[in-house]
């Protein structure tokens, strides 16, 4: 398995405030997969999509918007190759109504022990018992189980492949936020949050993390939820 990272350089063709720039993006990348018969019935399908990206940048601290007129990048990470090989294709010629692409350049993250992640979207659990955020109704211990379970199935549902789910997947786990951050998606609110872990020395913990950074880490990865930084030993 390799994960992929692809930096893609876009133009802003007007001002987009920061709370609406995560859909614009989606927008972007929803719009450029629709183009191809495989991948658009690939995106409708209900299984993990093993993708993610994380949001424009450079912005300036404190700024409640993206100018337009101005040249930003992003990334989008992926462990699926033929997806990888269809974005590197086009997207850098693809626009919508409030960005176009530019250039793009790709890249692999090796594949090196890795200490530690943190997220640089946050993380969105969906619960299937429909119970809402789960600060409402749940302890943080079932928080951790909801969240493993969620890293355990995403990663057996792309390989095939079953694992020892009482594997330690890290060693240390802190929440960063004090209340919910609150995501914009499709006319409603999602709640999610930042997360740093410490990651386990063992090879499940291992692939598994390495999975995550390119599919993101919780649900709706393709959304931009859970994009991870990492740091290698």
């Amino acid at each position: 398995m390799t994960a992929y990272e692809i930096a893609v350089r876009i133009y802003l063709n007007k001002n987009i405030k920061v709370t609406d720039i995560q859909g614009a993006i989606v927008l972007f990348i929803d719009s450029f997969l629709s183009k191809d018969k495989e991948f658009a019935k690939y995106h409708e399908t209900r299984i993990p999509k093993c993708y993610t990206m994380d949001l424009p940048y450079p912005i300036g601290k404190g700024r409640s918007e993206y100018k337009g007129d101005n040249i930003y990048q992003f990334r989008i990470r992926t462990v699926n190759e033929e997806l990888s090989s269809y974005l590197l294709s086009g997207i850098a010629d693809h626009r919508t109504d409030k960005m176009k692409g530019l250039a793009r350049t790709v890249k692999t993250i090796p594949h090196r022990h890795i200490s530690s992640v943190y997220t640089l979207t946050p993380v969105v659990l969906s619960d299937a018992a429909g119970r809402g955020y789960w600060r409402d109704c749940l302890s943080f211990t079932e928080f951790e189980e909801m969240l493993k379970k969620s890293m355990f199935h995403q990663y057996e549902t792309y390989t095939g492949e079953k694992i020892d789910r009482e594997c330690p997947l890290y060693d240390q786990i802190e929440l960063k936020n004090k209340v919910p951050i609150g995501i914009p998606y499709k006319g409603i609110t999602l709640f999610g949050d930042k997360l740093a872990m410490q990651v386990s020395d063992n090879e499940t913990a291992q692939k598994i993390m390495y999975f995550l950074l390119g599919s993101g880490m919780g649900t709706r990865g393709s959304r931009g939820m859970g994009f991870l930084g990492y740091r290698f030993l």
